[in-house]
């Protein structure tokens, strides 16, 4: 139940790569893509890494950090591509917010009574809301695929990014943690729905190339029941 939850935003997330394949926005925007699948990998990745590695231990604080540093580093070409879009009073307020950011990463590292895997959580956090806030400022002013692609990228990664601060400093239990993962899964939901040209298709399975390694599947299995 618990990996079933995790996975939900993942899962829409993947249908969302899948559209984006359809349309051929994986060729026209490869950076967008290219981050948002290894966001997709990234996201799996953690879920295992803890039963590879104790979560206290050294292990795990360093493939964590090296993982986080990573995927934000795939982001850079999609981040400054949707900066060369912002506008004058958008650039102020995601200049405003990034300073806000390096100032919650200095408290964080400064703060003795955090763990290493704390750290390196809440700067991923600070990391992915001011992400969120540039694909959003960005989106104010574009056009499509653009707007479709910055305004849920944006979305998601303000909720994960200020979702995950808010929960950890009021300390919320289960159900803030339920809605969050749901309000995830509703921005990839959202993204794979409006990616063009029309949205009737999103659960369409000859559309989303998976019909044909079905019916390969069905092939040999038919074979081997006649053999």
């Amino acid at each position: 139940m618990r990996y079933g939850i995790h996975l939900l935003p993942d899962a829409f997330l993947l249908v969302a790569l899948l559209r984006m394949t359809f349309v051929g926005l994986a060729a026209q925007r490869r950076a967008m893509f290219f981050f948002l699948a290894a966001w997709l990998a990234y996201s799996v990745a953690q879920l295992f890494l803890a039963q590879v590695f104790p979560t206290s231990s050294h292990e795990y604080a360093l493939a964590f950090f090296y993982s986080t540093i990573a995927i934000w580093a795939t982001s850079l070409p999609a981040l400054y591509f949707a900066s060369l879009h912002l506008g004058s009073l958008h650039r102020a307020i995601a200049l405003a917010l990034l300073a806000i950011s390096l100032a919650g990463v200095r408290l964080v590292m400064l703060t003795a009574g955090f763990t290493p895997v704390a750290k390196i959580l809440a700067v991923n956090c600070w990391v992915a809301a001011a992400t969120g806030a540039i694909f959003l400022f960005a989106s104010a002013g574009a056009q499509n695929p653009d707007l479709i692609l910055w305004r849920g990228a944006g979305a998601f990664f303000a909720f994960y990014g200020f979702g995950y601060l808010l929960i950890g400093c009021l300390r919320l239990n289960g159900w803030a943690y339920a809605a969050f993962v749901l309000s995830g899964a509703f921005a990839w939901a959202a993204l794979a729905w409006f990616i063009g040209p029309t949205p009737d298709h999103l659960f369409n399975l000859e559309k989303l190339g998976i019909i044909l390694p079905l019916r390969t599947v069905a092939a040999f299995i038919e074979r081997r029941r006649d053999d």
